[in-house]
């Protein structure tokens, strides 16, 4: 069970998702995820950016833009979700480490312990398009929540720890029937297949170059089966529905 530190925690992130407000111009939104950033680009730039990349959605080239870019600002949870589409649909191996390496930090940089008590910041300036709890928010939330009940330290994080939590993460989206999309589909169809574990390490191998040689060590057998099977089943993008563009419409 969550102890009762934790619940306090949940409750005012869910009231704080709750109150965040809701700007009206992109503009806005842009200058108020940059605040404090060291490397700013002009708002026009960032709405254009976003726009190409709606219209052009199956493009590698797109998602490394955007992972970059918003992995520099509050909303790192587009960062990380970018970044990992960027890594299944590029075939350029060193991109692909390298990207990997940048949503492990971004992963491990928005946790952080107090005591017993676990924060996360992947996201402070939530759009919101209706009465529905953002997308990013909920995602958050249900990151931290799984960490917690799951009684996983993320001090330091680890491509086991890490791997762990977002399994379970899987499995809670689905249970709370959370809208899945072309990302969340394919790492149901990963973990569904056995793989889900060497998917993680051959997706954070640029983070963690030591856990990964050891852990490669003894599963070799394990890292060659996902291999195989990534390269039979490639991933297509049907639909950009995985974007926030798209999801600040339709979620």
């Amino acid at each position: 069970m969550v102890d009762t530190m934790t619940k306090r925690t949940f409750g005012l992130l869910i009231l704080l998702a709750l109150c965040i407000p809701l700007f009206a111009q992109d503009d806005a939104y842009y200058k108020a995820i940059q605040k404090g950033s060291s490397t700013p680009i002009e708002l026009k730039q960032f709405k254009k950016m976003e726009e190409k990349a709606l219209k052009d959605y199956s493009k590698p080239e797109t998602y490394e833009e955007l992972a970059n870019v918003f992995g520099n600002t509050t909303e790192r949870v587009w960062g990380v979700i970018y970044g990992e589409v960027y890594c299944n649909i590029s075939s350029d191996a060193e991109k692909n480490k390298d990207t990997g390496a940048k949503i492990f930090q971004l992963y491990a940089d928005a946790l952080t312990k107090n005591g017993d008590q676990l924060s996360i910041s992947l996201t402070k300036n939530a759009q919101m398009s209706g009465t529905r709890l953002p997308f990013e928010s909920q995602y958050e939330i249900n990151f931290l929540m799984v960490t917690a009940v799951f009684k996983i330290d993320p001090i330091p994080m680890t491509i086991q720890k890490l791997s762990n939590i977002r399994k379970n993460l899987i499995n809670i989206w689905g249970q709370k029937k959370f809208p899945k999309t072309e990302l969340i589909r394919r790492q149901e169809a990963i973990l569904a297949a056995g793989h889900f574990e060497a998917y993680n390490y051959w997706l954070f191998r640029g983070a963690q170059a030591e856990e990964y040689n050891d852990w490669l060590k003894s599963h070799k057998d394990q890292y060659e089966a996902w291999m195989d099977w990534h390269s039979k089943n490639k991933f297509t993008i049907e639909k950009p529905d995985f974007q926030r563009r798209y999801l600040i419409k339709n979620f």
